[in-house]
């Protein structure tokens, strides 16, 4: 697979199920998540995966995850930049899925399905939790009741759990069974962080229960040091009045994470850099008119991916910086984001052995910064 870490697949579906839904492809959708209503909870049970009577079944959801993912791509292409995107990464990666396991990569098959959570967590701090009622439930509360507490926050927030993940992350932050700095760096907080932030629009919440976690006599100085500006951050972001329209918002938040008296660096500024980004998505809901405007959110979305997105290989900046450059190839938004694009291109294939930037990539990093130097037709 080109990027096994990506397993874009229900990234895609949760991009997808309210513009799907909207435009009456509910039968296709229906199908995606029939077939992971059945691959996600049997991948968790190691011996039932394996299961040579279970081999039938999983091989049919597997053709339908990939049968589906073609038609979305088909739609995909009509579609905005970020959703293109996904839809392609979706189809070409739930067609290696099945070819794997075909193969006789069984388990190695078993190991990416575990990892669509991810990648669903990665879309659904997207998604506003009005949006829900779109998305068909792929856990039943009894699937979720039997697994281990970190794995059932993750699949609760996977699958539109929302409450459950919430309290699961809750319980989690008061576990003895896990140090402090061991939720950190395994990404729970900031799990928790993005689902009460951008999908619930919920700042009170989360300011109560970090509070109660750094109570923890477990935190190193810098984790409470972070939880101490996160703290301030919502409360500060709770008692902030509404701009005149989301994309201001966004540039104010954004403006106040270069705050070097405030912020050490964006770790610290992560609350500011979630609210922004979610004003941003409500911003593109109803695209404006303006190239710039498009080009700009585009670009601030892409700038803060590279901030504090969680993983290179799961990068959306490659898709909004791109979009930045394609809406407004002639302003000059387009040059700052070309520049960041290629940075960040740049540093994620750089490593001991030097910088390797493939030759496809570097095409396309050609073609792109080609639009912005091309003269524009006059009406």
């Amino acid at each position: 697979m080109k990027r096994v870490a990506l397993l874009l697949p229900a990234l895609a579906l949760g991009l997808s199920a309210v513009a799907f839904a909207e435009r009456g492809a509910k039968q296709q959708m229906a199908e995606i998540f029939e077939a992971m209503r059945f691959l996600l909870p049997l991948s968790l049970d190691e011996q039932q995966f394996s299961d040579p009577a279970q081999r039938d079944k999983i091989e049919q959801a597997l053709a339908l995850l990939a049968r589906s993912g073609s038609l979305l791509e088909e739609h995909g292409r009509r579609e905005e930049a970020g959703f293109s995107y996904l839809s392609r990464a979706l189809a070409v990666d739930a067609r290696d899925i099945r070819r794997r396991f075909e193969a006789g990569y069984v388990q190695e098959t078993q190991f990416l399905v575990q990892q669509l959570t991810d990648t669903c967590i990665a879309c659904h701090s997207l998604l506003p939790s009005k949006n829900a009622r779109l998305i068909p439930r792929l856990a039943r509360e009894e699937t979720l009741e039997r697994l281990p507490l970190e794995q059932r926050a993750k699949l609760a927030y996977a699958t539109h759990r929302f409450e459950i993940a919430l309290e699961s992350y809750e319980a989690l932050l008061a576990s003895e069974h896990f140090s402090a700095t061991d939720l950190d760096m395994m990404g729970y907080l900031d799990d928790y962080l993005e689902l009460c932030i951008r999908v619930r629009g919920d700042l009170e919440r989360p300011a109560a229960a970090l509070e109660k976690f750094a109570t923890r006599r477990d935190p190193s100085p810098a984790l409470r040091d972070e939880l101490t500006r996160w703290m301030a951050s919502l409360r500060e972001l709770a008692r902030r009045k509404p701009a005149r329209s989301a994309l201001v918002e966004a540039r104010a938040l954004l403006e106040q994470t270069q705050d070097a008296s405030r912020f050490q660096d964006e770790r610290d500024a992560l609350v500011y850099y979630l609210q922004a980004s979610a004003a941003l998505h409500r911003f593109l809901v109803r695209p404006p008119k303006a190239p710039a405007d498009l080009a700009e959110a585009y670009y601030l979305l892409g700038m803060i991916e590279t901030q504090v997105g969680k993983s290179f290989w799961l990068s959306q900046a490659e898709a909004y910086l791109e979009a930045a450059i394609r809406a407004a190839p002639r302003d000059p938004v387009a040059l700052r984001a070309y520049d960041l694009l290629e940075e960040f291109l740049v540093a994620g294939y750089t490593g001991s052995a030097g910088t390797h930037v493939p030759p496809d990539i570097q095409a396309r990093l050609d073609a792109l910064r080609a639009l912005t130097d091309e003269p524009q037709p006059t009406l």
